[in-house]
């Protein structure tokens, strides 16, 4: 069956993504998300959002803050792909996500995506006082688009290197927060 890409709302995204990311919960929200569909079965979806990062400030920047799919064979590129192209077309010069060391990145490369650099807090990403992200420690940051920083020869390297070499931690399966989403 032929994969295609369907429109979806955030609410529908969100549920997607607590059933099929393996290690990350679901966004509270997002600026638009995107899927990719085989027959009548959502296989993949991509939650678009503002970045993430505060440094990051600025209009003309979106973050690809979840990307999740069940496994079906080049779901993900797609629906990255139509992710991008939805942000060039709002206006977007540059669109950024994160990939945890240990993840190849062949979706983002096949989308074409490339590494700018890595970011690295053992201690956990904190937001703001009090609110500290799972997953922590060696992270890489890929991008596309007009304004999108050039290739970091040196952090695509150590990604490639880590690739599939590195575990993750299971995410808790009790945030307060998403109570009701699934």
């Amino acid at each position: 069956m032929t994969l295609r890409v369907v429109p979806i709302t955030i609410t529908e995204a969100r549920r997607h993504v607590e059933a099929h990311h393996s290690h990350h919960h679901a966004p509270l929200g997002g600026l638009f998300a995107a899927a990719v569909a085989q027959g009548d079965r959502m296989v993949c979806v991509a939650v678009v959002s503002r970045p993430v990062a505060r440094k990051l400030g600025g209009r003309a920047i979106a973050e690809v803050t979840r990307l999740a799919s069940d496994g079906t064979r080049h779901a993900a590129s797609m629906c990255l792909a139509a992710a991008t192209r939805a942000a060039l077309a709002l206006g977007y010069r540059r669109v950024i996500s994160y990939t945890l060391a240990g993840e190849s990145g062949t979706s983002y490369r096949a989308a074409g995506w490339h590494i700018t650099g890595r970011t690295h807090n053992p201690d956990g990403w904190a937001t703001r006082e009090g609110r500290v992200t799972v997953q922590n420690g060696l992270k890489f940051r890929w991008e596309t688009g007009p304004d999108a920083l050039s290739v970091d020869v040196s952090a695509a390297a150590e990604c490639g290197a880590l690739a599939g070499s590195v575990g993750f931690a299971a995410r808790p399966e009790t945030l307060p927060l998403l109570r009701g989403v699934a």
